[in-house]
């Protein structure tokens, strides 16, 4: 079974095909933008006329309900929920600036991190008080 992921406001299915789907917004500029949903697969599909910039950050949406994507742990950070292979549910966070490599993975046996930018995050507390466990996969 694939990993299926979902917006955390109205629980839609953002990964109906082959990609996961959000609206993306920069400045004036919005658009759609597909991701791989292999964890650590930083490929990405975007209409060549969407003016992305190393180093920018961008606005994520959900495409059905249209809410802020935005991790309450970090401001640089998308948040999402997934359903994992073994039917257990977790938080996907991955940053929202143009370049930088980082998803994590928080769910019940800690955090998964993914990315070579991901030591940028080590700060955010994804969990709201305390300390869990790290492992790092990449």
């Amino acid at each position: 079974m694939k990993r299926a992921y979902f917006c955390p406001h109205c629980r839609g299915l953002l990964n109906p095909g082959t990609k996961v789907v959000f609206v993306i917004e920069h400045g004036r500029d919005r658009g759609l933008l597909l991701l791989s949903p292999e964890l650590g697969d930083y490929a990405t599909v975007l209409a060549e006329s969407f003016p992305i910039k190393p180093g920018a950050r961008n606005d994520f949406y959900c495409p059905i309900c249209h809410h802020d994507l935005t991790s309450p742990a970090n401001d640089n950070l998308v948040e999402i929920l997934c359903r994992m292979p073994d039917d257990s549910e977790a938080r996907v966070a991955f940053s929202r600036v143009a370049g930088e490599h980082a998803t994590f993975v928080c769910g019940p046996r800690g955090i998964a991190s993914f990315g070579e930018h991901a030591r940028l995050y080590e700060s955010a507390n994804f969990f709201g008080e305390g300390e869990l466990s790290r492992r790092s996969d990449g």
